[in-house]
């Protein structure tokens, strides 16, 4: 059985008392508790305009993010501080594109892992760059 693991420190100073977070979590298909993620997709894409991307999309049964289970992580990895990306859940199709919901924004250097549930299209994950010059993101899903 594949296992992934997926780990996070976080630790802050803000305020009167600092905090200090550690945690870990196996990946696992949905409601098994027991059976690890099989499939991984790792992508790295150039982006090249400021047109919205559809960047992981749902696709039909058996293919890679087709159950209704997923994880996600998208990163940033340029250095430049007006290189960001905006991230919104939606759908596209037939040159129109509908946002349900906007995320937020990886600025340089950021990174985020959701649970992402492509069970249709309009769960798609969607894309902004903030630049029309080559910009590089990089991506997996673990399904």
């Amino acid at each position: 059985m594949p296992t992934t693991t997926a780990t996070i420190g976080l630790s802050s100073d803000i305020g009167d008392s600092s905090i200090s977070i550690n945690n870990t979590m196996t990946l696992f298909k949905a409601g098994s508790g027991t059976e690890g993620m099989d499939t991984m997709t790792s992508v790295s894409k150039i982006l090249s305009s400021t047109n919205q991307v559809d960047l992981a999309a749902y696709t039909a049964a058996g293919s890679t993010g087709a159950s209704g289970h997923n994880f996600l992580y998208i990163k940033n990895p340029s250095t430049d501080p007006a290189e960001y990306f905006r991230i919104g859940m939606g759908a596209s199709g037939g040159g129109s594109q509908i946002i349900i919901e906007e995320l937020g924004f990886l600025y340089a250097g950021d990174w985020m892992m959701i649970p992402w549930s492509a069970v249709d299209a309009t769960f798609d994950v969607m894309i902004w760059p903030s630049v029309s010059t080559d910009m590089t993101v990089e991506y997996m899903i673990f399904s």
